[in-house]
């Protein structure tokens, strides 16, 4: 139990931290720079659970389980018998798979953003070639008959995973910026002229008499660490927008205010 739950936290730890890479790249951000702690980045994973996420895992466990022990999954009968038969035709198969696999990674550049796809048919492949082993060879399987190939299908599956968490990432990235004006609202006020000019950004001179003297609005908060806030202009692109970084205090303070709400 203690071993499985280990490798279950580095899953979620290497998935979270590939999550958070790639959504705040799209930001021009380093997430390791953020300061996300471990819990952080593995709570992170679970933005991939989605309904059909969870079904898939949770069909690729029980069939894994079934595997591995021989142990029924929902009960004796036609349905486990149908499953090992479609299980022992793919395994004899595995050779179309891996085929398949290399085929679709010739083809990278014309497959995104599905590139995940020839790296998990290949480790799929991989996987059931040990599968369709013959059950009593003759010498006992070693190192290079057993291990190797279900470390690499292990490496190509992660390979796939990463990249299928990378862009589910980017693309809810893609999505934020483009619902920029929900965001919380931020507004600048200092005691001294900031460079600090972008589309959708105003700045106001409220005078000598206030102590902060510019007001700056037309910003959204992406995130803040440690009383330091990552900012966008409403107009932001991922061109060639450019992202703030603000360290409240020393001559700023920040306002939070609502996003603009759907009416």
């Amino acid at each position: 139990m203690t071993a499985q739950a280990s490798f279950l936290v580095a899953v979620m730890y290497f998935l979270g931290a590939v999550y958070m890479t790639a959504y705040y790249h799209y930001f021009r951000l380093d997430a390791f720079s953020l300061g996300f702690g471990f819990a952080e980045l593995a709570m992170q994973s679970l933005n991939l659970l989605t309904a059909p996420a969870a079904i898939v895992l949770t069909a690729a466990v029980l069939i894994a389980r079934h595997l591995s022990t021989g142990e029924p999954v929902l009960g004796q009968g036609r349905v486990m018998h149908a499953m090992d038969s479609g299980m022992q035709a793919a395994a004899r198969a595995h050779l179309y798979v891996v085929g398949a696999g290399i085929a679709l990674l010739l083809l990278w550049p014309y497959i995104q953003p599905c590139g995940w796809s020839g790296p998990a048919l290949l480790g799929i492949g991989v996987l059931l070639g040990q599968r369709g082993q013959a059950p009593h060879p003759a010498p006992p399987p070693g190192v290079w008959s057993k291990a190797v190939p279900v470390f690499a299908a292990g490496v190509l599956v992660m390979w796939a995973l990463s990249l299928a968490t990378g862009q589910l990432a980017e693309g809810e990235a893609r999505e934020a910026a483009a619902n920029l004006p929900r965001r919380t609202a931020v507004v600048l006020l200092s005691t001294d002229r900031l460079s600090l000019a972008g589309p959708g950004l105003t700045v106001e001179d409220l005078g000598s008499a206030a102590h902060y003297r510019y007001r700056y609005t037309g910003l959204r908060r992406l995130i803040e660490r440690n009383g330091r806030y990552y900012l966008l202009p409403l107009g932001w692109n991922a061109r060639t927008g450019s992202t703030y970084v603000i360290q409240d205090g020393q001559g700023i303070r920040v306002e939070l205010l609502p996003g603009a709400q759907q009416g």
